[in-house]
């Protein structure tokens, strides 16, 4: 079925992942300036008409050099059976995390010094608030995203990278919304990303259907016509007739898309190059999940607030939705947590703009 939001692609060029859904991996999307109001007034004109977009220059080259040492340091600082140092690719096997998706939700991640210290970027906040038209946001206390090099892992032989056996490497194709269409068929959280290495065909990252969100709602009022009360072909037909976009970003961008919007992570498409002669091993990507939405949107904000104090002082990591309390990585208290919050970063969690 031919969509109004769907480029004039080139089959040909496309490749089909593991789910058969065919996905571009070239195409770079473009990229919005948070600097420039009329520039971000579009890329969120962009993000309602297809259900992602990329707002470009939210942190700085410091601010990127800060980030990154800091997710390395929370790594670092891991407890035996971790053993993890930057560069030292041998310590890497041992890994935190849902390695089949690349995310890190455990160990204190969602209220470490890195995650703080990201969410609490002015232009961050700045972004949502365009996006809710009010500064009174809940930030959510999400974790982070790793991939390792799987094409450098020092414990597997050729042989098991090209049967594709490789433990390290993500799983993709996990197509999924975060916000079901049936109970809230309107826009009520939009997930972020960001981006502190660059992304491409060659690293893997995010995966979205385009225009998929409002496919949704298309397909819903269509079939409630006709008294189709069936979920599972809807959610098929809209895989089958869009197409996979990886998204292409630079260091300091943020990725935003519409929780309606069907996506999921995607490993690398195109074996990335070895290393020079006395390059650093890095990792292949390092992103910051994070999400702002109002405060007017909780439906207990007394309880709410409660729960996610109580969260930040016991290091626990909960999911991308501010106003709707979910733990993720389990209940383990990971200590009480020894950061100093600003004024700036308490507002965050209590959902003010003081």
């Amino acid at each position: 079925m031919a969509r109004a939001d769907r480029p004039n692609k080139n089959d040909q060029l496309m490749e089909l992942d593991r789910a058969g859904i065919k996905v571009d991996y070239r195409t770079k999307s473009p990229r919005f300036s948070c600097q420039d109001p009329e520039t971000l007034a579009d890329g969120l004109r962009h993000l309602e008409r297809h259900g992602y977009t990329i707002i470009s220059d939210v942190l700085d080259e410091i601010e990127i050099n800060t980030a990154k040492n800091l997710i390395w340091q929370h790594l670092e600082g891991l407890k035996s059976p971790y053993k993890i140092k930057r560069g030292q690719i041998h310590t890497w096997n041992i890994w935190p995390g849902r390695h089949e998706a690349g995310i890190v939700e455990d160990f204190g991640s969602g209220n470490s010094q890195a995650q703080w210290f990201i969410r609490s970027v002015p232009a961050i906040k700045d972004i949502f608030a365009e996006i809710w038209l009010t500064r009174n946001l809940l930030c959510s206390m999400d974790g982070i995203g790793l991939f390792r090099p799987w094409h450098l892992n020092p414990q597997i032989q050729q042989r098991d990278i090209e049967n594709k056996t490789n433990p390290w490497k993500t799983i993709g194709a996990n197509w999924h919304v975060d916000q079901s269409p049936v109970t809230k068929p309107n826009r009520v959280c939009v997930q972020g990303i960001i981006n502190l290495l660059p992304a491409d065909e060659t690293t893997g990252g995010l995966m979205v259907i385009p225009g998929s969100h409002n496919r949704f709602h298309e397909l819903l009022s269509i079939w409630k016509k006709t008294g189709n009360n069936s979920k599972i072909p809807l959610y098929h037909e809209i895989l089958q007739e869009g197409y996979g976009l990886l998204i292409h970003a630079q260091p300091g961008d943020l990725l935003l898309w519409d929780s309606r919007t069907v996506h999921c992570n995607t490993p690398s498409f195109v074996t990335p190059q070895p290393l020079n002669n006395g390059e650093r091993t890095d990792l292949l990507r390092m992103v910051s999940y994070i999400c702002m939405t109002p405060l007017a949107f909780a439906e207990n904000p007394d309880e709410l607030i409660d729960r996610r104090l109580n969260a930040f002082r016991y290091r626990l990591t909960t999911s991308h939705w501010p106003h709707e309390f979910q733990l993720m990585g389990g209940e383990i208290s990971r200590g009480e947590n020894s950061i100093q919050l600003t004024d700036y970063q308490r507002n965050l969690i209590l959902g003010i703009d003081q």
